[in-house]
């Protein structure tokens, strides 16, 4: 093991993960690449040996401090990820090849597979939306479902045979170093505290929007919901894009003139409709691309996106890579995506930076509200159903799924959904935590800039000092060092 070194490891990993970006990229912008991403990783086989990832284990143990034991726990745990990643590959280049031919027939229409999550938020026909139900149902249990247990089981195995651990669980809350049973609990408490606020505030949404009853409704109806109607006029006669250049302008954080962040936000008939930020360099080469739907949720969309790309530009060059590329969880990277796509429920910002009246930003400030609690909800059920699902180890049973979501939600969830709905590495999981960590860092910039924090510079320096640090802190521990707060999930029943 003498040609093994913590930093030619993470140099490998390095060049791994740039070669990863650009692969995305690619694939993001419907660009045709020459290399998958088994390709990749089979190029950097000294990652994917076992006798590095016990190196990295050794060298953790046995660590002088506390730095070379957390840089050492980050290029241990990429390793491992890539590992899993490789052994997955061929199946997921299998998965796009089906996702990107797929086609359901509404009629006379035929609906890209990848285009089903934006056509059923702009479809305003309830029973064209029962029809995508029932065929989109159908391409899962007959073609996608059977790849993805596939990548399950592989992933699961990998974990217990290769890296030691009991369960896939066990594995990423080692990864995260946080008490899934501790925010399981928490979870279940903040479902139970909300029922009534959620019941009354999606009832007339539903009514309203679907024209249906709030019982007995398919998920399929809900995603319809998160297109917020009326307010496409207020974004069209701004631009997004000019929205969100004002917004970070106003914070003294010049995103749209770096030349080193990638703005593709133009509509094409060729990009993915899946919106994305990529660190290629961190942070010195940065990609948003996004394919507009129209109407708010761009905004929103690219507030979250470049959320992110505040984040990655704002990392100190001078960090070493573990601290640059490398996380534990993403949590810390979401929050500021949440930060940002909050701006649409904060009517300080719809008036001041959006120019809208106090009676429209009050009305999309409630129904924004609305749609994060629902949101909120829903990966907590996300969350709940894969915890119970791989603590279970029963891959092929969707019980979990559809009780937890169901529970959560007052959706329906169809049992054939649940391989689709689920991701990797617990990000549903991630997605709580920054949500929660999103109203934290509002309070306290509100409590230390004013409710129009987002106009001044000083706020700005704020944000960019805590980006400063990448992602070698916690959420957790940014928010107990700059907001003397606890990550905890937020009372929404004052709202």
């Amino acid at each position: 093991m003498s040609d093994l070194s913590l930093g030619k490891i993470v140099e490998q990993l390095d060049a791994a993960h740039r070669e990863l970006a650009r692969l995305a990229v690619c694939q993001a912008q419907g660009v045709p690449s020459t290399l998958g991403v088994g390709d990749i990783l089979e190029s950097k086989p000294v990652l994917l040996k076992q006798k590095t990832v016990d190196y990295l284990r050794k060298l953790a143990a046995n660590a002088s401090n506390d730095d070379v034991r957390n840089r050492s726990e980050r290029a241990l745990f990429a390793c491992m990820d890539l590992a899993i990643e490789q052994r997955t590959a061929s199946l997921g280049d299998m998965l796009r090849f089906y996702m990107e031919h797929g086609r359901m027939n509404i009629g006379n229409e035929k609906i890209p597979a990848l285009d089903i999550v934006p056509w059923l938020q702009k479809q305003d026909n309830f029973e064209k939306r029962e029809l995508m139900r029932v065929d989109s149902t159908i391409f899962l249990k007959k073609i996608v479902n059977p790849i993805l247990l596939g990548m399950v089981e592989l992933t699961v195995r990998t974990v217990r045979e290769k890296f030691g651990y009991s369960g896939y669980s066990q594995y990423c809350e080692a990864k995260k170093q946080v008490s899934f049973d501790e925010w399981q609990d928490n979870s279940i408490t903040f479902l139970r505290d909300t029922a009534s606020i959620y019941k009354k505030r999606m009832t007339p949404w539903v009514e309203q929007i679907i024209g249906r009853p709030f019982e007995n409704i398919n998920r399929y109806h809900a995603l319809r919901l998160l297109r917020i109607n009326g307010f496409d006029d207020f974004v069209e006669s701004r631009g997004f894009s000019q929205l969100a250049q004002d917004t970070f302008l106003g914070l003294g954080i010049s995103l749209f003139q770096n030349p080193g962040i990638f703005f593709e936000i133009e509509k094409s008939p060729l990009k993915n409709s899946d919106a994305l930020c990529v660190g290629i360099d961190i942070p010195g080469e940065i990609y948003v691309i996004m394919n507009p739907a129209g109407g708010l949720i761009d905004l929103e969309t690219l507030l979250h996106e470049t959320g992110h790309a505040a984040f990655l530009s704002c990392i100190s060059a001078d960090l070493p890579i573990e601290y640059r590329r490398f996380y534990r969880s993403s949590s810390l990277d979401e929050a500021f995506a949440f930060l940002f796509m909050g701006l649409v429920e904060n009517p300080a910002w719809l008036t001041q930076v959006g120019a809208m009246s106090d009676t429209q930003a009050e009305a999309l400030s409630e129904i924004c509200f609305t749609k994060k609690l629902c949101l909120m909800r829903r990966y907590i059920g996300k969350f709940l159903a894969e915890k119970e699902y791989f603590d279970r180890q029963n891959l092929k049973n969707s019980d979990s799924y559809c009780t937890y979501l169901g529970q959560a939600t007052d959706f329906e969830y169809e049992p054939e959904g649940y391989l689709v709905d689920m991701e990797s590495d617990f990000y549903s999981l991630d997605y709580v935590m920054a949500w929660s960590g999103a109203a934290i860092l509002r309070k306290t910039l509100e409590e230390h800039f004013g409710e129009n924090w987002f106009s001044k510079q000083a706020a700005g320096n704020f944000l960019r000092e805590i980006a400063s640090y990448g992602r070698r802190p916690s959420l957790s521990e940014v928010l107990e060092k700059y907001c003397s707060c606890k990550l905890t999930l937020p009372d929404l029943n004052n709202n």
